[in-house]
């Protein structure tokens, strides 16, 4: 059996309410006019882009405007509930993206769920931040000055803080590790399931995870934009969705001018200008496709979709990295396992009166508290025919372990519809997620609409690599005597982990690249990105904290590029 590495527990917790959705007038956080020329104007809302927005605004002279096509988060009234993290999948409030059919898999097409106004995202409460190893490889191997660890740590640290709540021996943590007063709050659960208990104390390696000090999620939303929601130099605009960046020619180079969107609370198209640059924030799968939209990408999209030709870059949209799970699932007995909150009403009800009275119980932890990851020896790599793959990254998880307190996955567009759960039972699910895949997908155009989303490629398995070390992690029962019933079993249950990165990395273009080292576009001055599709490689974790680490950083060369420090 494969040994655990670090183990973690916990997660971004959340003040309890019973799920729901409300409706809330509209609201314009900053000036109370919304004049058409800003400084820096951002596209996106997410945890990149608000806090991009934030950490600009810090200079007082410059006007910066975040643009976000969903509205603010407390329409939804459990968005802080760790418990409750799933509640708006498969909602309004969740673009609902659909990938194209997979044929790795069977013709499958997978729901990839993303939330509007993403900086409550459904990275499930889970924060972690990556290793020193990968990050000197996005410099010595891919050619990225400024990006080593040495440079990138004070950004990891600067976004958070840790508050230490319980005492529980596994639950350690390193001070350094973290800025005294960053804004994203991380803690352990005051609430674990007694399954997840007995796993850790049965388990040597034991390091921290991640809550807020309340038993509440927190996003970039909550610990970014809340503190400083009056600062007057600052506007997130809800309800805008941007369609396409302006480019001009100014001084004979072609220049991001501004964006065009759609405000859909009065139903109008607008021209915004940007007087200094143009932010795109909108996340691994609107990115691409805005640049596409906007006449920067690979020549034969363009031509297909009529899009006037700025910036031909083969590169937009391609080698696409995500992670993706499948689980081993057990009965289980009832404090074991958060199966009896969703079989039974009256004690969701009585978890969600403790969780809103005393900031405690099940509500206030997620399904998923316990999760560790393992490093393959270079003999298992070699054994597995990976080590040219993946031999090159030293130090580097290639396998998570999750511990999940329910029949996993569930939730809507989650359920496996081929093994369905007893409702009278209780379960829990030991899941395994691939952090180093070979396979690569793209992002491309369906219409050139960006309402239309995009056309989403995700090729998971479709490296033999990828389905051997896949079918290491997966002891079969007795009555699964061959690799490729376990194959198929994987293929049909496996789902995203929703970290997608890489359609717009950030390397040399000759070598793959769509921006700079500072994260400027290449053939277009003024535009740049900033968000996980940048990422060159996908991390060996949750994306959330590189996330944050990139938006930090980029704030600050942003502010050095235009002499405002």
């Amino acid at each position: 059996m494969p040994s655990y590495g670090v183990l973690l527990s916990a997660c971004l917790l959340a003040c309890c309410v019973l799920p729901g959705v409300r409706t809330l007038p509209t609201i314009h956080h900053g000036h109370s006019e919304s004049p058409s020329d800003y400084d820096f104007v951002i596209v996106g809302g997410g945890a990149a882009g608000l806090a991009l927005g934030v950490r600009l605004s810090e200079v007082e002279s410059q006007r910066v405007l975040v643009l976000e096509a969903g509205q603010f988060p407390e329409i939804v009234k459990s968005y802080l509930t760790p418990g409750a993290s799933q509640q708006v999948l498969g909602t309004d409030l969740d673009w609902g993206f659909t990938t194209l059919p997979q044929e790795s898999l069977g013709n499958r097409s997978i729901v990839y769920h993303r939330e509007i106004f993403h900086s409550i995202t459904t990275t499930l409460d889970k924060y972690q931040n990556t290793n020193e190893a990968q990050r000197r490889a996005w410099v010595v191997s891919l050619g990225n000055q400024g990006w080593s660890w040495e440079s990138v740590l004070p950004y990891f640290v600067k976004s958070n803080k840790f508050v230490p709540v319980n005492v529980a021996p596994y639950q350690t943590f390193d001070q350094s590790a973290y800025a005294p007063d960053g804004p994203i709050a991380l803690s352990y659960p005051t609430f674990v399931y007694d399954s997840s208990t007995a796993l850790i104390e049965a388990l040597a390696a034991q390091e921290p995870l991640v809550l807020d000090a309340h038993q509440q999620r927190v996003s970039a939303y909550d610990g970014y934009f809340k503190p400083v929601r009056g600062r007057p130099n600052l506007v997130v605009r809800p309800l805008s969705q941007v369609q396409s960046v302006i480019l001009e020619q100014r001084n004979g180079s072609l220049t991001a001018t501004g964006v065009v969107l759609s405000d859909y609370a009065s139903g109008q198209t607008q021209n915004i200008t940007a007087c200094k640059e143009v932010v795109l924030s909108a996340g691994t799968f609107q990115t691409p496709q805005m640049l596409m939209l906007s006449g920067i990408g690979p020549e034969e999209t363009l031509s297909e979709f009529g899009i006037q030709q700025y910036v031909i870059n083969k590169n937009v949209g391609r080698n696409m990295e995500d992670h993706f799970y499948f689980s081993v699932i057990a009965r289980a007995g009832a404090n074991a396992s958060a199966s009896s909150l969703y079989n039974r009403i009256d004690l969701l009800q009585a978890a969600e009166a403790e969780c809103t009275s005393n900031k405690s119980g099940p509500l206030t932890t997620p399904i998923g508290p316990t999760y560790g990851f393992r490093q393959l020896s270079q003999a298992e790599l070699e054994s597995l025919g990976a080590a040219q793959a993946l031999g090159a990254q030293t130090n580097q998880a290639h396998i998570e372990y999750l511990w999940e307190n329910i029949y996993y996955p569930t939730g809507p567009s989650m359920t496996l519809d081929q093994y369905p759960p007893n409702k009278n039972e209780s379960f829990i699910s030991v899941t395994a997620a691939l952090l180093s895949p070979v396979s690569r997908g793209n992002v491309t155009l369906m219409t050139n609409s960006i309402q239309d989303g995009p056309a989403i490629n995700v090729n998971y398995l479709e490296s033999e690599v990828d389905q051997r070390i896949a079918l290491g992690e997966v002891v079969p029962g007795a009555d699964v005597d061959d690799d490729a019933t376990l194959l198929e079993y994987i293929k049909s249950t496996l789902l995203p982990v929703w970290h997608p990165s890489g359609p717009c990395r950030m390397l040399p273009q000759a070598q793959g690249g769509v921006v700079d080292n500072r994260l400027r576009v290449y053939g277009v001055n003024g535009l740049r990105v900033v968000d996980a599709s940048i990422i060159p490689v996908v991390p060996d974790s949750h994306i959330q904290g590189p996330v944050y680490m990139v938006a930090e950083k980029a704030a600050d060369m942003i502010k050095q590029d235009y002499g405002l420090v």
